[in-house]
C-alpha cells in the first residue's frame, strides 16, 4: 500500500493533520509541544484511492536530547517507506530557521515533499510566499482543525501516489499489546519487527500514543496495536497520560486478541490481574506474557511459573507464554499462541453436538431441585456465547454457571475467550 508521511518540526499540528486524514481521532492532540513520539500508522481513502498514512514525531535536528534523537530515527526510517511527504509547517510563526533546517535534511536525501502551511485563519489567509524557499514542490495553505485546503492537499498527494497494487489484502488479526508502564511492550514489538519500530528507553511512559504494524507470521496477517502503559487511576496525572490511557481502553475494545504482558519478576500484579478482568469482561480474546524471563534466577523458573499460574486462576482459561524480549525469546510463540485463541473463539458449535458432548453429561447436576438444562444454543463467537434453554423460567445461580461453562469449555476448549451463557427459550 502507498505510504504518506508527515514530519516537521513540534507542534505544527501534524497530528491534528493526520486525524483529519484519516477520519478520526487516531493521534494525540494537546496544546503542548512533543505529544507525539512514535511513528502512528492509520489508513486513508481520497477519490477511491487507498493508502496508508504516517505520522512521525516532532523532528529536532541535532538534537542531543535522549527522547527527539530517537524521534530523529523514527523520521528517518518513515521517509525510507515514504512514497510522498509532507512537511507541515505553521503558517502563524511564519518560516522560521527550524522548518529550513527539516527541509534542508529531506533535500540531502533526495526526497521530494509537499508543504502544508498550517494554522491558517478561518476568515482570512496569510502570505505563504516564502515557504517557497524551502525547496517543496507546491506550498498548500491549510487548516487542518478546520479542514480548510486539505481537500487541494489530498488531490496533489493522489496524484504523487505510484500504481495501486490490484491485490486484496486478507483480514489481519488484530492485536493490542497492553501492560503497566516499562514492561516490554516496545521490546517486544521491535523485537517482533526486527526493526526500531517503537521508542525505546528507559524512561517509564515513553509511549504514548497506539503505534501500528502489520506483519505476517506462517501466512497470516496481524497487526500488532502497541499501546501506552497503563498505571492505576491515582497515577495518571497529566492530561497526555490520560488521553494514553484513555486511547489504550479505546484499543481493547476494538481489537481481537490482547496480548497483556507483565514483568514477570515482578507480576502478575494487582494492576495485571484488575486489567485481565477487564479484558475478559469485554469478551476479548487475551494471552497473558510473562516478559523478563531472562532475569529470573536460574533453578526458579518453574517455581515462578507455578506462582504466575495461581495468581491468574480466576481467567484460567488464558494460556501463559513466558518471553524474553531483549533476547527475542519466546515472542513469536506469543504471537502464534494469539493466533490460535482467535481461531478457537471463532468456533461455531451446532445444536446437536452441544447435546452429546455437554447437555447430556450434566443432566446429574441440575441447577436445583425444581429445574434442569433442555438445551444449549450457540449464539455467537470471540466470545463464545451459548443460550441455555431451562425447565423453569429462573436464572442461574453462578455457582452452576461457572460449573456449565467449564463442562463447554473441557469439551471445546475455548482457550483465551470467556465462556458466556444466557437463559432463554
Amino acid at each position: 500500500m502507498a505510504t504518506v508521511v508527515l514530519v516537521g518540526r513540534p507542534n505544527t499540528g501534524k497530528s491534528t493533520l493526520f486525524n483529519r486524514l484519516v477520519g478520526g481521532r487516531v493521534a494525540i492532540t494537546l496544546r503542548e509541544p512533543g505529544i507525539t513520539r512514535d511513528r502512528i500508522i492509520r489508513t486513508a481513502e481520497w477519490l477511491g484511492r487507498r493508502f496508508q498514512v504516517i505520522d512521525t514525531g516532532g523532528l529536532v535536528p541535532g538534537s542531543e536530547d535522549k527522547i527527539s534523537r530517537q524521534i530523529g530515527l523514527q523520521v528517518a526510517i518513515a521517509l525510507e517507506e515514504a512514497d510522498v511527504v509532507v512537511l507541515v509547517t505553521d503558517g502563524r510563526e511564519g518560516l522560521v530557521p527550524l522548518d529550513e533546517e527539516v527541509a534542508d535534511r529531506l533535500r540531502r536525501g533526495g526526497k521530494r515533499f509537499l508543504v502544508a502551511v498550517n494554522k491558517r485563519d478561518v476568515k482570512k489567509e496569510f502570505d505563504t510566499s516564502e515557504f517557497h524557499a524551502t525547496g517543496g514542490e507546491q506550498v498548500f495553505s491549510i487548516s487542518a482543525e478546520h479542514g480548510i485546503g486539505v481537500d487541494e492537499l489530498l488531490d496533489a498527494i493522489i496524484k504523487r501516489l505510484p500504481e495501486a497494487d490490484s491485490k486484496t489484502e486478507r483480514h489481519a488479526v488484530s492485536l493490542a499489546i497492553l501492560g503497566r508502564p516499562n514492561v516490554g511492550k516496545s521490546s517486544f514489538l521491535n523485537s517482533l519487527l526486527g526493526d526500531e519500530r517503537a521508542i525505546v528507553t528507559d524512561i517509564p511512559g515513553t509511549t504514548r500514543d497506539v503505534v501500528e504494524e502489520k506483519f505476517t507470521l506462517e501466512n497470516r496477517t496481524y497487526r500488532l496495536l502497541d499501546t501506552a502503559g497503563i498505571r492505576k487511576h491515582a497515577k495518571v496525572q497529566d492530561a497526555v497520560e490520560y488521553y494514553s490511557v484513555s486511547r489504550a481502553m479505546d484499543v481493547v475494545r476494538d481489537c481481537d486478541v490482547v496480548l497483556l504482558m507483565t514483568d514477570i519478576t515482578e507480576g502478575p500484579t494487582r494492576q495485571d490481574k484488575k486489567l485481565a478482568g477487564m479484558i475478559a469482561e469485554h469478551g476479548k480474546g487475551l494471552v497473558f506474557v510473562g516478559n523478563k524471563r531472562d532475569l529470573v534466577p536460574s533453578g526458579l523458573e518453574s517455581k515462578v511459573q507455578d506462582w504466575a499460574t495461581d495468581q491468574l486462576e480466576f481467567v484460567g482459561f488464558v494460556p501463559i507464554v513466558y518471553t524474553s524480549a531483549l533476547l527475542n525469546q519466546g515472542v513469536v510463540d506469543a504471537v502464534r499462541r494469539a493466533g490460535q485463541v482467535y481461531d478457537a473463539g471463532g468456533r461455531q458449535l451446532g445444536k446437536a453436538v452441544l447435546r452429546t458432548a455437554v447437555v447430556d453429561k450434566v443432566q446429574d447436576r441440575p441447577p436445583s431441585f425444581r429445574t434442569k438444562v433442555l438445551a444449549m444454543a450457540q449464539v455467537g463467537t470471540r466470545p463464545p456465547v451459548f443460550r441455555v434453554k431451562l425447565s423453569r423460567k429462573e436464572q442461574l445461580s453462578p455457582a452452576y454457571e461457572r460449573f456449565l461453562a467449564s463442562a463447554v469449555r473441557d469439551c471445546f476448549g475455548f482457550e483465551g475467550y470467556p465462556v458466556r451463557l444466557r437463559v432463554g427459550g
